[in-house]
């Protein structure tokens, strides 16, 4: 038996230990032979899930911490022949409970929380509503495919498995249920019958788990099978059958025909981890009983553990290890002759964290210690891989240690530490006012690139909020940039005028203007990033974008230039100076057209067809400049402050403008009405852009933080930090 002391706490319930481990501040773990250690659950980094490709070659460990509002879950994807993390997702807004290979090994399924952000100014620590949804990655690049939520708005948590052919996924799902107690009636009551003299009262919540068949290429239900206790389901070898330990007994489905095969019941104790043999004749199941004991303000969970093995044609128990120590993970070896028991692990001189191997053929056992004394080094999850001959365990909160079963021995230990680029997600309420001065969709959307004043350029994965790429000069923070339409080539300049060109493919930079050169102050780029546009006081150059090489210089501005607009077939340049505007042709420099808005130029955008050109006031006005009439052809002023930026739908049918009044109005260009406005941003907005099916608006504000729009609904997406 193993003994969990806790002061002032009381848990009960299956997985009771491992539930107050969590909760409690200290725990201390007690062995008959009165060793002890202390153990702080204020880890910041726990692992998850860990799962193994189905050819060994690649590991991956799910990551988070204990509190997943402070912190997003990540996938490490580790080489096992190296040891060297391969790739590192981030695209998860909670912690991630479950990962699971296709046989094929080219996919990777994840289940999580996902606590994602539903207001723009939110207080750190504040509870959320959450879902929990499935998510598709690429098992080599760790590229994000697609996703799907679950529908119950109750789940919290969920654990998904492939199926051996790859078809399906055995999806254990698990919520919360209220129940009240009913009011106390007076039976007597009054003349219109009995009355209640008590409201009804809710009852503890209960815990409780779905198991469904999913769709693995949809995440669509294929066949609901039970609903009981959380836990996990596992495939039989050939993906006959499906077996689930579900509270006091286990349940075995045969999935040709639906219907459950076998029931496993009278244990003595409660079924806590199982698992199939790898020729599927066998199934292994750890039995877990559970006592609690008193001693004043002191409050014992004591759980002792035995692994018994069925037969699975016939059902017959052929084997039962009694006080094994407490049990929390099976596997089989790859060859099926020996049974790996992960936990607190019984021996005459106490109870250790480690794995015991059961010899099936010859009865003999063999105990391989993760080090240490301590009940958080307990082994609470396995993964093998009889490809290469290593196993994977949990060996801590934080540790994954790998070993190689020719040896036994620790061939890589996986901690906090062992990223090597430190590529751990920081927490989401780490605030700054740095703002994001430009923002651009990829051509197919997946990517949005911000350059972020004083951060560098980030490129966000649109679907998944993950950073997948971040370029930072050492030379200096951009106080001015302009992305192209494609997002591929950004321009930036700092306030010592030095100016760069980035190409975010390459990660390649350059120099047109070193430190010391005429202040810039406007920059502009075509939409297929060929040609820069650079406002250098009274100055306007016309420059290579690939080379740098200055083209054309137009010097006859007449005051400082405030604001670059090229048009979308490449062909015309605008300028916003303090005198007016000024639209011309870059192949032979002549002037257009000319406008003279009232207040000052803040933003400047030709709609796509290069018709109309609107410019955008410090009133918070919008001006529709017809560029064939050389008219005004429509004001629009709903802002209530300056107005800072203007983007286009790719049709054009929509326009989005952004300003200090920390909203966004989404108008229908053809008729001049507001169809939408958007509200949330704590702060100024400062950049907008359409994604190019027009399903997203992107608005870039401060706290370097650009928020995603549902266009249709006017709904909050998603917040991009």
């Amino acid at each position: 038996m193993i003994r969990v002391s806790q002061k002032g706490k009381s848990c009960v319930s299956i997985g009771s230990v491992l539930v107050c481990a969590l909760l409690a501040l200290t725990i201390h773990t007690t062995a008959q032979t009165g060793r002890q250690g202390r153990v702080t659950t204020g880890v910041d980094d726990i692992v998850f899930a860990i799962s193994y490709s189905p050819d060994g070659s690649t590991l991956a460990i799910a990551r988070g911490a204990s509190d997943p509002a402070q912190r997003y879950g990540r996938i490490e994807l580790w080489d096992t022949k190296t040891g060297t993390l391969r790739h590192v997702i981030k695209g998860f807004d909670g912690p991630i409970k479950s990962i699971s290979f296709s046989p094929d090994g080219r996919t990777l399924v994840s289940a999580s929380r996902e606590l994602r952000v539903q207001q723009i100014q939110e207080k750190a620590g504040r509870r959320r509503p959450g879902f929990v949804e499935l998510k598709w990655w690429d098992a080599q690049t760790g590229e994000f495919q697609h996703s799907f939520i679950l529908p119950r708005e109750e789940t919290f948590s969920a654990d998904a498995t492939y199926s051996p052919d790859g078809k399906h996924l055995a999806v254990v799902e698990s919520y919360f249920r209220f129940f009240s107690f009913f009011p106390v009636f007076n039976p007597l009551g009054d003349r219109n019958g009995p009355t209640a003299v008590g409201p009804f009262r809710p009852m503890p919540l209960s815990f409780e788990a779905d198991l469904n068949l999913l769709d693995a290429q949809s995440g669509e239900a294929v066949l609901k099978l039970n609903t009981g206790r959380p836990g996990r389901a596992v495939f039989s070898p050939d993906g006959l059958l499906l077996a689930r330990e579900n509270g006091k007994d286990i349940r075995v489905w045969n999935l040709e025909t639906g219907r459950e095969e076998r029931r496993l019941k009278n244990f003595k104790g409660e079924p806590n981890t199982i698992a199939f043999s790898p020729d599927g004749q066998s199934l292994a199941v750890a039995v877990t009983r559970y006592y609690h004991e008193s001693e004043g303000n002191l409050i014992s969970v004591i759980g002792s553990s035995e692994v018994q093995v069925f037969k699975v044609r016939t059902w017959k128990k052929v084997l039962q290890l009694p006080n094994v120590g407490m049990v929390n993970s099976l596997a089989f070896e790859p060859d099926g002759k020996r049974l790996i028991i992960g936990g607190l692990i019984h021996e005459p001189a106490g109870a250790l964290p480690g794995v015991k191997l059961w010899d099936l053929q010859n009865q003999k056992t063999a105990i391989f210690h993760t080090g240490g004394e301590d009940f958080a080094r307990a082994v609470d999850s396995l993964a093998i891989s009889g490809n290469v001959g290593l196993l994977a365990l949990r060996s801590g909160p934080d540790i994954v240690q790998v070993i190689d079963t020719q040896t036994w021995k620790v061939k890589y230990t996986f901690d906090a530490n062992s990223n090597p680029d430190n590529q751990r997600p920081t927490s989401r309420f780490l605030l700054s006012l740095n703002r994001v001065i430009a923002v651009a969709f990829s051509r197919d959307g997946t990517t949005l690139t911000g350059e972020v004043e004083g951060s560098g350029i980030k490129l966000w994965d649109s679907r998944t909020g993950e950073v997948k790429k971040r370029l930072v000069s050492p030379e200096g923070a951009a106080s001015i940039a302009a992305i192209s339409s494609n997002g591929e080539s950004i321009a930036e300049a700092s306030d010592d005028s030095t100016l760069r060109l980035w190409n975010a493919a390459s990660e390649s930079k350059a120099f047109i203007l070193g430190p010391g050169s005429e202040s810039i102050s406007a920059l502009a780029l075509s939409p297929d990033g060929r040609l820069l546009a650079i406002g250098s006081g009274k100055e306007l150059i016309l420059a290579n974008a690939g080379t740098g090489e200055t083209l054309r210089t137009f010097p006859d501005q007449e005051t400082t230039i405030e604001r670059l607009a090229f048009s979308n077939n490449n062909q015309i340049l605008a300028s916003a100076d303090g005198s007016g505007i000024k639209v011309r042709d870059l192949a032979s420099g002549r002037i257009r057209n000319a406008f003279s808005p009232a207040g000052k130029v803040t933003a400047l955008r030709f709609a796509p067809a290069d018709r109309i050109l609107v410019s955008a006031s410090e009133d918070g006005s919008v001006s529709l400049w017809d560029l064939q009439t050389s008219v005004l052809s429509s004001h629009l002023k709903k802002h209530t402050a300056a107005v800072n930026a203007i983007a286009f739908s790719p049709a054009g049918d929509l326009m989005a403008s952004g300003g200090d009044d920390r909203s966004v109005i989404i108008w229908e260009t053809a008729t001049g009405k507001a169809r939408r406005t958007l509200k949330g941003h704590d702060l100024t907005v400062t950049s907008l852009a359409f994604s190019p099916d027009a399903s997203l608006l992107a608005s870039g504000s401060g706290n370097a933080s650009v928020v995603l729009w549902d266009v249709q609904t006017g709904k909050l997406n998603r917040v991009l930090r």
